[in-house]
């Protein structure tokens, strides 16, 4: 059983969720070159020195609100172990994009956005092919083999590219319609698997995909 926490841990924690929430909030409004550590700080209401004790900089202030976000998008693997494999893929895009459709600037600016620290979008690259791999196993394919992983890399890119233009334009269609078209995305990604490799089979992937309707 954990411990309670003292007054002054709690106070701590108050002051480092204010931190991320500012610094959630600024790098969703501004590209991460214009943001500055007074401004984190001057959001959460505390002094500099706080920021750096909590996060070291404005990178590990990035990385965290970075991480803070992702969490918020849920993970394909907390859906529900039991439930069939197509339910549980549409029941994650559809928590994954109605997220992202109410925090439009954070999503445009800082979870779609690679124009961070190379380090930081070395992390988003690491927690999309993480992402890719859920999908893959979910549908019966080796998420190891280099052709799958190619597949599920241009399937993540074009994604992302439809649903950044999607946000962009106001969001003109709905969650469900977006979820439909991220299924054929993912469909067309599939089909071509064996025109790479002919030993991989996708009629189940397929199939699985199709059932979910």
């Amino acid at each position: 059983m954990t411990a309670p926490l003292t007054r002054r841990q709690a106070a701590a924690e108050q002051t480092r969720r204010r931190l991320l929430a500012a610094a959630i909030e600024q790098f969703s409004r501004r590209p991460y070159t214009e943001v500055t550590v007074g401004d984190i700080a001057r959001d959460a209401g505390v002094s500099q020195g706080l920021l750096a004790h909590h996060f070291t900089n404005k990178h590990g202030a990035y990385v965290a609100a970075l991480h803070e976000a992702r969490r918020n998008l849920g993970t394909l693997p907390a859906t529900g172990p039991d439930l069939p494999p197509p339910v549980r893929l549409r029941r994650y895009w559809e928590g994954h994009f109605a997220y992202l459709a109410a925090h439009p600037d954070l999503a445009l600016n800082l979870i779609l956005s690679h124009a961070g620290p190379p380090e930081a979008a070395a992390e988003f690259e690491a927690a999309r092919r993480e992402g890719s791999r859920d999908i893959g196993a979910l549908l019966g394919l080796d998420p190891d083999d280099p052709a799958v992983t190619m597949a599920m890399r241009a399937f993540g890119d074009g994604i992302d590219r439809l649903t950044a233009d999607w946000l962009r334009a106001g969001q003109p269609f709905t969650v469900p319609a977006l979820v439909e078209a991220g299924i054929q995305l993912l469909a067309g990604a599939l089909r071509g698997l064996p025109l790479i490799d002919p030993a991989i089979r996708v009629d189940r992937a397929l199939r699985l995909l199709r059932a979910g309707h």
